[in-house]
């Protein structure tokens, strides 16, 4: 665990929904705010980002109740398809450096910095690259029309 470790203590407790105390091992409290830490960074990440969840547009009204647990109409399923089908031909539109990047960093899942190393650059270069990247591949989609699909 990167970062700074609480000091040792007689025992380790939890507050579990809200009220329930229960005493853990040291291991398990680190594990537990470890997880707590990197939940709260991607949520305020995805939230800097515009990146919201399925399950949080649901309860704004954007999308139907029931979509988030499995069900799924024929038009959903059919305009998802065809979407997909339109980004596959768009990532294979995109240069060989581009696509080797993306697979780095989101199929492999290597970080920025070891993605810098292996690709001989800085890890600024990196997340300069990812950004273009991906505006490139916001603006061939809304060139396209998937963008619309999915602000019903």
């Amino acid at each position: 665990m990167r970062g700074k470790k609480p000091k040792e203590r007689k025992q380790y407790i939890l507050r579990i929904r809200g009220d329930v105390l229960v005493e853990v091992t040291r291991e398990v409290y680190l594990a537990w705010h470890q997880f707590r830490r990197r939940e709260r960074y991607q949520r305020e990440r995805d939230f800097r980002h515009g990146v919201y969840s399925l399950e949080g547009m649901e309860g704004t009204g954007c999308f139907p109740a029931g979509l988030t647990e499995g069900i799924i109409l024929p038009e959903e399923a059919a305009i998802k398809s065809i979407c997909l089908n339109k980004f596959r031909e768009i990532l294979e539109e995109l240069p060989e450096q581009d696509l080797r990047l993306l697979r780095l960093l989101y199929y492999e899942e290597t970080s920025v910095k070891k993605a810098a190393q292996i690709c001989g650059c800085s890890r600024k270069a990196i997340q300069n690259q990812r950004k273009r990247i991906f505006d490139k591949l916001r603006r061939l989609l809304r060139e396209q029309g998937i963008e619309d699909a999915f602000s019903e």
